[in-house]
């Protein structure tokens, strides 16, 4: 008999991960205004280190943010964790955080769970370096640390597909001219939507930028342009969110997410459908 031919198929080998809770069924999905949303740029607390930082986010941080928040109007959570071998200055972890309206993340504060949830920041992240803040309409200007919606649709960020990139300023380009250049890339986005192009959001600082772009689904975003942006900075980042479920319940016995720098999460939790219950 002769030799059997080897295959030419690469084998992969993939990290043994914990076990993922099972997806429970939501309500429908919720469509919300772009401007629902809280853009977080969070800096890792100086007193932390980045193993222990990591770990905080995957076991208490990041599920508690969706366990907590979905009652009070939250429809979407995006966080993404820098790599740890990030360049300096580019925020340790960004995230969208999507709720009804604006005035439904306003008032958690008069929530003790939604307090509660707001001073569990100051456990992983250094103030008043990290920020957060509702985007605004982006317009003929692109200021520093201002985040900005590019459409006016709702839509629904929880579902479809979500890509990410993050790059810096390059050394022999002034703030300036990267704001400017940023700026025209936007608005030929704004320009000429393609098909399937529901949401667009970006923060640009001195030295770096961050753009989310949704869409209907991973198809549709082969229209895009997202990549072109790798000309005008240094890539840090550029991936697609993965759909990641959380256990939801805040008594369930649930370790919590693997988190070891450098993930998109698109955190999948049931919906509420009265955001006061």
């Amino acid at each position: 008999m002769p030799p059997a031919k080897k295959s030419n198929r690469r084998k992969t080998t993939t990290k043994a991960a914990a076990k993922k809770p099972a997806a429970k069924p939501k309500a429908a999905a919720k469509s919300v205004p772009p401007d629902a949303v809280r853009v977080w740029r969070g800096y890792r607390l100086s007193t932390l280190a980045p193993k222990d930082f990591l770990t905080a986010l995957g076991s208490v941080f990041i599920p508690v943010t969706a366990q907590l928040q979905r009652l009070y109007g939250l429809t979407a959570y995006l966080p993404t964790v820098s790599p740890l071998d990030k360049p300096a200055g580019v925020p340790d972890e960004i995230a969208l955080v999507f709720y009804e309206t604006q005035q439904a993340y306003t008032d958690t504060k008069q929530v003790v769970a939604g307090r509660a949830y707001s001073s569990l920041h100051s456990t992983v992240f250094a103030f008043p370096a990290s920020q957060s803040g509702f985007p605004v309409l982006l317009a003929d200007e692109l200021a520093f640390d201002t985040p900005y919606h590019l459409f006016t649709d709702a839509a629904d960020w929880q579902s479809g597909f979500t890509q990410l990139f993050v790059g810096t300023r390059k050394g022999t380009v002034a703030p300036k001219s990267f704001a400017a250049s940023l700026l025209k890339f936007l608005k030929h986005v704004r320009e000429h939507r393609p098909k399937g192009l529901e949401g667009a959001v970006v923060c640009v600082n001195a030295d770096w930028v961050l753009y989310w772009e949704h869409w209907t689904n991973e198809a549709a975003s082969l229209k895009g342009q997202i990549s072109d942006l790798a000309k005008l900075a240094e890539l840090v980042l550029l991936q697609p969110y993965v759909s990641t479920p959380v256990e939801s319940s805040l008594t369930a016995h649930y370790p919590g997410l693997n988190v070891t720098g450098g993930e998109s999460f698109n955190i999948r939790f049931p919906l509420v459908g009265n955001s006061n219950t």
